[in-house]
């Protein structure tokens, strides 16, 4: 009974600690029981989701039997251990290590005897680049050693402090290091190493002088860093920012979703001010599910979905050959009534593979019944039709198209359709193919991140997308669009409503959704449009790996 319960890591032993009975598994550590225990032991270096070294010494507790004081992010917990965690001499040592880690580290805001009444109106600087205080850190809130500070009561400094003097590194693209506030804790090395398998960085130099870099201290574009911001992630100080949300200071709001940018379907978690995204990063929790966390979803997406270029309004083509804004109203009935003019077989749409399964069943739905499900995607510059045989004969009936991806759609495909009379695009950008004289109405959409649904990624998981911030001007969700647009063409044969009956008919109708080709996780686009026209960083990030490796990979 014992072994099978050891085998399915189930608790089979007890031990001690502060006088209260606790279980534990096999291969735990002290820290591992108390903290499953909700028995609080205070720790820089240790984390869940990363091996522990033992380097910081503020763990230290005493164990009855053994001399002096042990680790207990190291120490494994053993049978009938008796374990006290928070005696006045532990706390009185903890304090002094404290000190030591203090003294190259800038403090002077975390012992302020004024502190709290110079925080209650004095928002953070973050934007002064440099770090002289706790008022200019943009982690100001969530930095874990002035926690430690507080739970320790320190109250004073005896040794001097001995500023490091480094320089800002603000070269690389998307984040900031300052390195006068690194504790040299080793997390950032650990979880490229161990999670990641890189080893983009590692302790370098010397003594006072010790710091964390790359290999000969070249750029971290130019080695084999992702920009995964992994080591920002589990980075107890303000030492490693991201660079491109700490300006907007605290979120308001936070949103867990899925990132759609590529067939993976990464759970993020969205910060939002102002109802724009201002971030984004993983689950607080690293140790639940995989972390493959992409530069691409995880930095890019506010310059990417915040851009004052994004479609706002419908537009529609008047008698006179000029585009006008107009609502909603008029430009469905204006693209349904154009759409009416024309036999099924001359009606062809573009499904972009970024849409939500929501979105891609609706236009799926609506080319079945409108337009002889005549409906292709584009992959490598291919045009691909899932549903019919491809041929020729289908390119050259049709006579309109409804693009929702029309940066794809290149001057070389377009000579495909030779017949080509409308156009109607729903996207989220202009392209060069909006001042086309066949371009008969403009629609704008939402990215994944303005809205709710659904995403069919790798291995078949369906994961839910859900909604963090808010479209810009009238932007709606695809599915809406479309929607609309096929009711508005009263034909009994469209069935969709809303998006739970299309829920209702995915889970009838799942190879619809099967038969979608997945965007790679390499891929540089999102609906066709280059991630790097719309982010600087990237295309740094982008330019500098084509010239260094030749190729991009995530």
């Amino acid at each position: 009974m014992v072994e099978l319960a050891e085998q399915k890591n189930i608790a089979v032993e007890t031990m001690r600690i502060n006088e209260k009975t606790v279980s534990f598994s096999s291969g735990e550590t002290i820290l591992e029981v108390a903290r499953r225990s909700g028995i609080y032991i205070p720790t820089l270096c240790a984390r869940a989701d990363l091996p522990s070294p033992g380097s910081c010494r503020l763990c230290i507790v005493e164990v009855e039997g053994i001399k002096g004081y042990v680790t207990s992010c190291t120490t494994p917990a053993q049978p009938n251990m008796v374990v006290n965690t928070n005696s006045p001499e532990i706390e009185r040592l903890r304090r002094g290590i404290l000190e030591l880690i203090l003294s190259e580290h800038p403090s002077a805001c975390l012992v302020c005897p004024i502190r709290e009444t110079c925080e209650k109106f004095d928002a953070p600087s973050s934007k002064t680049g440099r770090v002289t205080g706790c008022n200019m850190c943009p982690n100001r809130d969530i930095c874990e050693l002035r926690q430690l500070v507080e739970y320790l009561g320190l109250e004073q400094i005896k040794y001097p402090f001995l500023y490091k003097g480094f320089p800002l590194e603000r070269d690389d693209p998307f984040m900031d290091r300052d390195y006068n506030l690194c504790i040299l804790c080793g997390r950032c090395i650990r979880v490229c190493q161990e999670n990641l398998g890189l080893s983009a960085i590692s302790f370098i130099r010397r003594g006072h002088g010790t710091k964390v870099g790359t290999s000969f201290e070249k750029p971290h574009v130019d080695s084999n860093c992702v920009f995964c911001m992994h080591c920002v992630d589990v980075c107890p100080t303000g030492a490693l920012t991201v660079r491109g949300s700490k300006w907007y200071g605290y979120p308001d709001s936070e949103t867990s979703t899925t990132c759609i940018l590529c067939e993976r379907g990464c759970e993020l978690v969205i910060d939002t001010k102002w109802n724009k995204v201002m971030g984004a990063h993983p689950v607080r929790d690293m140790s639940v599910g995989e972390r493959e966390y992409c530069v691409k979803g995880r930095c890019c997406l506010p310059a990417l979905f915040n851009s004052p270029d994004r479609l706002k309004y419908p537009a529609i083509r008047r008698e006179d050959s000029k585009m006008i804004y107009a609502d909603w109203d008029h430009a469905i009935n204006y693209v349904s009534d154009l759409l009416s003019h024309y036999k099924p077989r001359e009606i062809a749409v573009l499904c972009s593979r970024h849409l939500t399964d929501e979105s891609i069943y609706a236009l799926n739905e609506f080319a079945r019944v409108y337009a002889e499900s005549n409906i292709f995607y584009i992959v490598d510059r291919d045009v691909i039709f899932p549903h019919v045989e491809k041929s020729d004969g289908i390119c050259k009936d049709v006579k309109l198209l409804y693009l929702t991806e029309a940066n794809s759609f290149t001057n070389g495909i377009q000579e495909k359709f030779g017949g080509l009379e409308n156009i109607v695009i729903q996207d989220i950008y202009a392209s060069p193919l909006s001042k086309s004289p066949k371009v008969s109405a403009i629609l704008p959409t939402t990215v994944f991140t303005e809205m709710n649904g659904t995403k069919t990624c790798a291995d078949n998981r369906r994961e839910p997308v859900t909604k963090a911030a808010e479209p810009p001007g009238n932007a709606v969700p695809d599915w809406e669009i479309t929607v609309n647009i096929g009711n508005a063409l009263n034909n009994r044969g469209f069935k969709m409503k809303d998006s739970r009956s299309i829920q209702n008919h995915i889970q009838m109708h799942p190879w619809i959704i099967a038969a979608v080709p997945m965007v790679p996780k390499d891929s540089l686009t999102y609906r066709g449009f280059p991630i790097a026209d719309f982010v600087p960083d990237f295309r740094i990030f982008v330019e500098r790996r084509l010239q260094s490796k030749g190729e991009v990979r995530f």
